[in-house]
């Protein structure tokens, strides 16, 4: 049984594939955030809950750590994304002049940037000319 050689994308094809890809990490990545927080704030209703219905002190505490691992995740999430956007904005920074991009893609990619406010300074962390500026 002969294998067939994988089709050869065109360069417009295969930056659009790209932007689709990294597209879809960021979406996945920001749900990831949004879960966190939402963790969190259920967690602290909950342990809220438990404190007026008097529960068990053990109980509460084994929640509350619960409740402290939440809050460890958020920033580590949120840093994964901020990357993840990064690598976005230098996929679009390197997008050669005669490539034809999807328009409606091309567009929520760059929504997607604004929208979290990375842009500024992206394209100097993008390439690693950082100059310790908090993005």
């Amino acid at each position: 049984m002969s294998r067939r050689p994988a089709p050869t994308l065109s360069a417009d094809e295969a930056a659009n594939k790209q932007i689709k890809i990294q597209l879809g990490i960021c979406k996945r990545m920001i749900k990831e955030v949004a879960s966190y927080e939402k963790e969190v704030t259920t967690n602290e209703a909950k342990i809220q809950k438990m404190k007026d219905d008097g529960k068990d002190s053990y109980d509460i505490r084994k929640q509350e750590e619960v409740l402290q691992e939440s809050y460890m995740m958020i920033p580590d999430s949120k840093s994964r994304l901020e990357k993840v956007i990064l690598e976005l904005v230098g996929i679009l920074n390197e997008l050669p002049e005669d490539v034809q991009v999807d328009s409606s893609l091309l567009g929520e990619a760059r929504e997607l940037v604004a929208q979290h406010d990375v842009g500024q300074g992206a394209e100097a962390s993008a390439t690693g000319d950082d100059d310790d500026e908090p993005l």
